[in-house]
């Protein structure tokens, strides 16, 4: 593995891991990766071989903020945001969210690599569950001038994350950095009930009918995806943002066959 990509960097704000976050540490050390998890204040359950950073050398704790309007009101995710950006802008490297899975290596070549999100004809547009790039680069630069200059308390869900980091793409011309949803997010965040996480046994099986239907919309509506972990994906996106919505619990037991209950199987 090149030594760029040796390192997988995650933040968390809270007093313990759940499992969904400790099933992301643990499949990227499984995976031969080093693991460091950025923290301000103690926490439980993180997983054995993971090396804890003081946050504080990336954004002083006077600064931690949450959403103050909308839906998200009280999530930390965009200050999470903000703290990707001058963490990358500071160390360079992988950033990873704790609710990505590693499947294989991530060993790429390339000093930019960005994940992005499968929506239909609108194309697969960036989104920063996964990152990769230089240390001082001039995409982090532009994100944390960007986001700095925003005031916390206006600020609205993903300004500062997936819809800055596209329009910063445009502008520095960078949009060559994204790869295929595929990659880092095979399954969509529309279906985490019905692929990643659920109760009834129905949900998950591909029985011949669906196969059929599967080929025949590949043909007649291209744009629509196979919501499949493919044999090219690295790593599957959980979208805890939708557990929260639909209120499924990341500690919960769900059925055999469905992709947590066998991602836990794997690495926990």
């Amino acid at each position: 593995m090149h030594p760029s990509n040796k390192v997988i960097q995650g933040f968390w704000i809270g007093p313990k891991l759940s499992l969904m976050e400790q099933l992301s540490i643990r499949s990227f050390l499984a995976q031969g990766h080093e693991y460091h998890l950025y923290a301000y204040d103690a926490i439980e359950g993180i997983p054995k071989g993971t090396t804890i950073q003081d946050a504080n050398e990336i954004l002083p704790s006077d600064r931690i903020f949450t959403y103050q309007h909308g839906e998200e009101k009280g999530s930390y995710s965009g200050f999470a945001d903000l703290f990707r950006s001058h963490l990358l802008a500071k160390k360079g490297g992988w950033w990873a969210d704790l609710d990505v899975i590693c499947l294989k290596p991530f060993d790429f070549a390339e000093e930019y690599v960005i994940a992005s999100s499968y929506e239909g004809k609108w194309g697969n547009p960036a989104i920063n569950c996964v990152m990769k790039m230089p240390p001082n680069s001039v995409l982090a630069n532009y994100l944390c001038e960007e986001s700095d200059a925003r005031d916390p308390n206006s600020l609205r869900f993903a300004e500062t994350g997936p819809l800055l980091l596209q329009d910063a793409l445009r502008k520095l011309q960078l949009e060559n950095a994204i790869v295929d949803h595929e990659i880092f997010c095979p399954i969509s965040w529309r279906t985490v009930q019905k692929r990643i996480a659920y109760a009834q046994p129905s949900a998950w099986p591909l029985r011949a009918g669906i196969r059929v239907k599967e080929f025949a919309r590949s043909i007649l509506k291209p744009h629509v995806t196979r919501d499949r972990v493919r044999p090219n994906s690295y790593a599957v996106h959980l979208w805890s943002e939708m557990w929260r919505r639909n209120q499924l619990d990341k500690n919960g037991v769900f059925h055999d066959n469905c992709l947590y209950e066998k991602l836990k199987q794997q690495y926990l």
